[in-house]
């Protein structure tokens, strides 16, 4: 596969052949030089090593009197040479563009190479770690996400207009968008729709490709217009000494850009000083630029950062805390509270309740139900989609397209379900109709002579019905059999946790005795604030920690299975799922009996033979899920387990469950598993466990209220 270098080069070749071939008749090379020397005319040169900072009222007379300076520069350079113009009306032609020609051409039909093709040319030999260490422009940052796709083998093409993409659009419109992973369509000439002011979910099976398509769309590697500043949430804060509430409000970097998008279109400005239409779409967007500038103003800033903050759970000491101090999951909420607190036009986030405990995942609902910009996220909590989406974005992994539904997931699984109908009527009407004219073309098409016409005439018939296309077959969502086999019963006690009590060293205590019961028929939901002990109680349950006080008896017959959100550590992910159940769980068996029981888990086909490295964390869970089938456990200690599952994975986990003849002990913040699941909910909070009196919505009312009381709390002081 040839490098991204060798791609730019090619490109830029055949740039260069282009304008041979058509005798440069695009190139202005008056107007060039007029552009080249309008810098000087307008008086830009050595620039001031200290600037006074301008309020917002001197902004703008400065730029009024440099697009009056313009203006003047303007006519001296329009009596050079009229600019050449193609013909009034004439027929856009479509071509193929891949993501790295996207980039090194101007993508509007211009020859002349793009900053980021130059930039790459003067970058030559740095590696990627350099580059970003480098790169601190947009131009640069762009650089990075679109090497990183030719590194991970990602390739995207679309349908590139000649027509020039409006700057200042707030939409995406693009048309017969590609993705290939490792050669492999993820999607396949489909279009790509996301309008301003929409929060669209996106959904589609484990392995589909959903994140792939996002980091694509991240990497701009389809036309994006400028005025779009994206925000891509992929990975956690690092860690370093700066304070986790300074690291959310400081826009350093953000206010650079606007600065420099304000200064661009100032310049603008002064280009079209007779298009009126124009000059309004602009000073708007300059409105817009020098309010978001007043925004991030420190004085308010603090007070807002703060606040995300202590939504997503960090108490004012922990907001004074240094990132390092943090886990990664508490990083990786510091990350997504700047990407709130920054507010970008189109914001991507991949499964952003996935290290959120149950009040962090409610604040976060409020606060995207309300975002007026553009979010596209990838999630499978139906509770969640239902509160934030105003649109769905489903992945047909059958057919490789992107399909569009309005309103929230409730809404889109009944239109789904309606428009579904409607299609396999029409599929089995066709293939009625195809059927009968077959059979008449057989049995009558060596008969006399009349009949055999109308034999003719029926394959004529049938001809045309074939090119004309006929109704596809709707894409059906998998229905998974998973079932953990019954170990057997076990006498009371099961597990006994006894006047139970525990501390980290050096820290304070996190249970301060506790008595809890599990038996056979356990089906408790385990709720609380992150940092409360979840986990802790599970690694107790299976003395990988010791209490510090207290005794935990345990049936010694008694067989447990977990499944923790660090559920890849029970794989080898150099081996196959096959070379892996072969090797290490079933020696003894024949290749015959570990196919189904993978199978049986969603692990088929070509998968089961696939290193496990390359599969989706969802596929990964599944075959942990059949590694738990095949320990045959009394017990059940689920911590997240939705956090990698698709829904149709969610249910099929949540009909197991509830078939099971074990006991079940979950974490989660999943509504909906805890609904069809859980029969009594516990709370991990204040060194205690406490039984809840009533179900997991009437929970979920009372910690929202909750919420609102702190949240009020926490802004009076």
């Amino acid at each position: 596969m040839p490098t991204w270098k060798e791609k730019q080069a090619k490109e830029a070749q055949y740039q260069m052949d282009k304008m041979l071939n058509t005798g440069a008749d695009s190139i202005d090379f008056e107007g060039t030089m007029a552009k080249d020397v309008r810098g000087a005319a307008m008086g830009e040169g050595d620039e001031e090593l200290y600037e006074k900072k301008l309020s917002k009222e001197e902004k703008k007379a400065k730029a009024k009197a440099a697009r009056e300076a313009k203006k003047k520069a303007k006519a001296g350079g329009k009596k050079g040479g009229k600019e050449k113009k193609g013909k009034k009306g004439d027929d856009v032609q479509e071509e193929k563009k891949t993501d790295d020609s996207a980039a090194a051409a101007t993508g509007e039909g211009g020859a002349d190479l793009s900053p980021e093709v130059l930039l790459r040319h003067r970058l030559e030999g740095m590696s990627i770690e350099e580059k970003e260490e480098f790169l601190t422009s947009a131009e640069g940052k762009h650089e990075v996400a679109l090497e990183r796709l030719s590194r991970d083998n990602v390739v995207v093409t679309y349908e590139a207009r000649k027509t020039k993409l409006d700057p200042h659009s707030k939409d995406i419109n693009v048309s017969g968008v590609t993705v290939n992973f490792h050669s492999k369509p993820l999607i396949e000439e489909t279009d790509l729709v996301i309008n301003y002011g929409n929060r669209y979910g996106f959904v589609g099976p484990n392995g589909s490709g959903k994140s792939t398509v996002l980091k694509a769309i991240a990497a701009r590697a389809v036309p994006i217009p400028d005025s779009l500043d994206i925000y891509f949430l992929d990975s956690e804060y690092p860690a370093t000494d700066k304070e986790a509430l300074s690291c959310v409000y400081e826009a350093n970097d953000e206010i650079d850009l606007l600065e420099k998008k304000a200064n661009r279109l100032n310049d603008e400005m002064g280009e079209c000083a007779d298009n009126e239409e124009r000059q309004s779409a602009i000073t708007e967007e300059l409105e817009k630029v020098y309010d978001r500038l007043d925004q991030l103003d420190v004085n308010t800033a603090e007070s807002r950062a703060s606040l995300i903050l202590h939504g997503l759970g960090f108490t004012k000491k922990m907001q004074k805390m240094k990132t390092r101090e943090f886990s990664g999951g508490w990083r990786m909420r510091i990350a997504l509270a700047r990407a709130l607190f920054l507010k970008p036009d189109f914001l991507l986030l991949d499964e952003p309740t996935n290290h959120l405990d149950m009040e962090a995942v409610m604040w976060l609902e409020d606060y995207l139900a309300n975002w007026n910009k553009i979010l596209f996220f990838i999630c499978h909590s139906q509770d969640f989609m239902n509160s934030v989406c105003t649109h769905i974005v489903r992945l047909d992994m059958t057919y490789k397209k992107l399909r569009y539904y309005s309103g929230n997931y409730d809404m889109y699984v009944k239109l789904r379900r309606d428009q579904d109908m409607i299609q396999m009527r029409q599929y089995e009407a066709e293939q009625r109709d195809i059927a009968d004219i077959k059979d008449f073309i057989a049995r009558f098409g060596h008969g006399t002579v009349k009949m055999v016409r109308q034999a003719q005439s029926r394959e004529k018939l049938l001809q045309k019905k074939l090119e004309a296309g006929l109704t596809p077959l709707p894409e059906q969502d998998p229905q998974w059999d998973w079932t953990f086999p019954d170990a057997g019963e076990l006498p009371v006690p099961v597990c006994a946790i006894e006047n139970v009590s525990f501390h980290y060293p050096n820290s304070d205590p996190l249970y301060h005795k506790v008595d809890f019961g599990i038996d056979l028929q356990t089906r408790v939901a385990l709720v609380g604030p992150n940092g409360a002990g979840k986990t802790t109680l599970i690694k107790l349950i299976v003395d990988e920690l010791r209490p510090t006080q207290g005794q935990i008896k345990r049936n010694p017959h008694l067989k447990i299975s977990r499944f923790t959100q660090h559920f890849e550590d029970k794989l080898d992910l150099t081996m196959t799922p096959l070379d892996f159940f072969k090797q290490k769980l079933m020696p003894k068996e024949p290749i015959e009996r570990i196919r189904p029981l993978l199978g049986r888990y969603g692990c088929t086909g070509d998968q089961q033979n696939q290193v496990m490295s390359q599969l989706s964390a969802g596929q990964k869970a599944r075959i942990v899920f059949a590694i738990i089938a095949y320990e045959k456990p009394h017990l059940l200690l689920l911590d997240e387990p939705t956090n990698p599952l698709d829904m149709e994975s969610i249910d099929a986990l949540a009909k197991c469950l509830r078939s099971f003849k074990g006991g079940v002990l979950m974490i989660s913040h999943d509504m909906r598993l805890i609904s069809q699941c859980a029969e009594e909910i516990y709370i991990c909070d204040k060194k205690k466990i406490t039984k809840y009196r009533g179900d997991i919505m009437k929970f979920k009312m009372h910690t929202k209220k909750e919420n609102q009381k702190k949240l009020s709390q926490h802004q009076n002081g």
